[in-house]
Formats: structure tokens, sequence, C-alpha cells
């Protein structure tokens, strides 16, 4: 497997670019490179769930969003779900899953996105 792997192997001592004189090396030894390139992930990664998400009927996306706190981070329990929706907390608990497996569906069809294709 490393075989395969040794075509792509750089250097750090390597140049980012032909036309730039900044080498890797500065890019991995910085610890603010990684914050800046996980804050840019995540925000690709956020845009590419709430596309998802919106394929959801409204209400499962409303189950989901407050289950799990991506509008306000507060994640809320199938009963305080329930009580809003007046639902009972088995039937919230099934639309949860109804939806969960929608948005791996949604995200299924995304993948490319997510690989950077």
């Amino acid at each position: 497997m490393w075989r395969q792997l040794l075509p792509h192997a750089t250097s750090y001592d390597d140049f980012v670019s032909p036309n730039e004189e900044t080498r890797m090396e500065a890019f991995l030894s910085d610890p603010d490179s990684y914050r800046q390139e996980r804050e840019i992930l995540r925000a690709e990664v956020d845009r590419i769930l709430k596309k998802a998400l919106r394929e959801l009927p409204p209400r499962e996306r409303y189950i989901l969003e407050r289950r799990f706190g991506m509008k306000d981070g507060s994640e809320l329990t199938l009963e305080a779900v329930s009580h809003i929706l007046k639902l009972s907390k088995e039937r919230v608990r099934q639309l949860e899953r109804e939806a969960l497996l929608k948005l791996r569906l949604a995200l299924e069809g995304l993948r490319g996105q997510l690989m950077g294709a």
C-alpha cells in the first residue's frame, strides 16, 4: 500500500507551488494553520449539512434541529420535543429515525461535495 502513496509523497522542504517561495514546512509547523483549516472544513461541513437538511420535510427537519441543537446549541429531549409538537415521545422517536435515514441518503447524494469533487 505504501508504494501506491509514494508518488504522492512530498517533502517538508518542497515549495507549496512552483511560483511561491513558501515551503510546506511553514504550514505544517504553524498551529494557526491547523486551526484555520479546521474552521474552513467545519464551515464546509455545516454548509453541506444544511443543504441536506433542506431536503427533509419541515417537521422532520425541526425534530433533528431541536434534538441535536443545530439551531441554538441546546439539545432537547424526546419528551421536550414531544410537548412542543404535541405528539407522543414514541412518535417523535419514529419521526427522528425516519429523518436520520433520509438525511443519510441525502448526504450520500452530496458525497462528491464532501470529498472535494
